[in-house]
């Protein structure tokens, strides 16, 4: 029967013998920690997994002790971005997820209960780990950008009156005689495979938007899929999805402006008397559709950060001086720009916070009034 466990019982200072003896021992371990002044606890392997499970919501089904092991954190076969590793002994382990660069450590006894030897131990078992870890991760990044450079090399860049410019016109509502540069970085694949719980589902064409990392390299594609009239496809799960990574994908972003890019005064609302944004300045906003939203609402040179999450983590370029956070009038998406604004005022920066009336709304919705947005200094 599976007992609680107190704070100054955790194995391995509360069983007189190592995990894998434990099966063997069973009672009469537990019996010999009783004689000895302590409790006997659940083995490590439940302990650690669910620790796993509270904090990624989802384990390895079988935890094989000095295993690295690969699971899916969304319920697809063909993901693997969580990871976990259990020492061959149950003292310690850790765990992350991939996609978001997320790394925790467990420990089966609190650390100010180690001794030194313990905690030295410890330590130098970590980092051989995390080397391991790291060496793993990077074959799969390697593996993996190949074939990311084959699906960008397949896509073509939009043309007027493509699936792709339709798309972004209904996004934004725009009618005839309003103009929008579609930014290279997106591109329209001619007929994408969509995979629905492991397996193909059809074929669509598809936005597919560039993610680069800080440096400016192709680590991730965002795909969109749609309909020739320029709607979402009908597909059987999320119209949207995110590829395997070939590097690390937070800090990075869709660079629809970049640093140097002068806002388009005749995309902007307010007309051709809009002033060209000055040196230094970029925005940044959730997804493709609301960055190109804030974009002409405000006249800003804005980026996408694909979701909340990795617009928080966001590492902004050399020679930004002002950064204008378009952010979405939700929890996360406050929780986001607050973390993103904390920490580029802390490196400097100069930071407007910009957010929509209305509670749940986007900058899509600011844009479709045709409201001007005025980003003062």
């Amino acid at each position: 029967m599976s007992r609680a466990r107190t704070a100054c019982t955790a194995w391995p200072l509360a069983w007189c013998c190592p995990p894998s003896e434990q099966q063997q021992a069973g009672p009469a371990a537990a019996a010999q920690c009783l004689a000895n002044g302590v409790h006997a606890v659940s083995n490590p392997q439940d302990d650690f997994r669910a620790a796993v499970l509270a904090a990624l919501g989802s384990a390895p089904a079988d935890l094989e002790y000095g295993r690295l092991h690969r699971f899916s954190l969304n319920g697809k076969p063909s993901d693997t971005a969580g990871w976990c590793h259990l020492f061959d002994d149950g003292r310690a382990g850790f765990y992350g997820d991939f996609r978001t660069g997320l790394s925790t450590v467990w420990t089966a006894t609190r650390r100010e209960l180690m001794t030194p030897a313990e905690r030295a131990d410890l330590a130098r078992r970590l980092l051989q780990a995390k080397a391991d870890r790291q060496q793993a991760q990077q074959a799969a990044w390697a593996a993996e950008a190949p074939r990311l450079a084959r699906l960008w090399a397949q896509c073509r860049e939009p043309v007027s009156s493509d699936p792709v410019s339709l798309y972004l016109r209904h996004r934004l509502a725009l009618v005839a005689g309003e103009h929008l540069d579609v930014p290279r970085v997106l591109r329209l694949h001619p007929g994408l495979e969509y995979h629905h719980d492991g397996k193909p589902a059809g074929r669509w064409l598809a936005m597919v938007a560039a993610i680069a990392s800080p440096a400016g390299e192709l680590v991730a594609l965002h795909r969109t899929w749609l309909t020739p009239e320029g709607r979402k496809a009908p597909t059987p799960g999320p119209v949207k999805k995110l590829s395997r990574a070939a590097g690390p994908v937070m800090g990075g972003c869709i660079r629809l402006a970049w640093l140097g890019d002068g806002a388009d005064p005749a995309g902007a609302a307010g007309g051709s008397d809009r002033a060209q944004a000055p040196a230094g300045l970029l925005g940044i906003a959730e997804g493709i559709e609301t960055a190109l939203a804030a974009r002409q609402a405000s006249g800003v040179p804005t980026v996408a950060a694909y979701s909340a999450g990795a617009l928080a983590a966001w590492r902004w370029p050399p020679g930004l001086h002002r950064l204008v956070i378009f952010a979405d009038h939700d929890p996360a998406g406050a929780e986001a720009a607050d973390k993103l604004r904390q920490r580029a005022r802390a490196a400097g920066l100069t930071v407007n916070v910009m957010t929509p009336t209305a509670p749940g709304a986007d900058w899509c919705d600011v844009w479709a009034t045709r409201e001007a947005v005025e980003v003062c200094a």
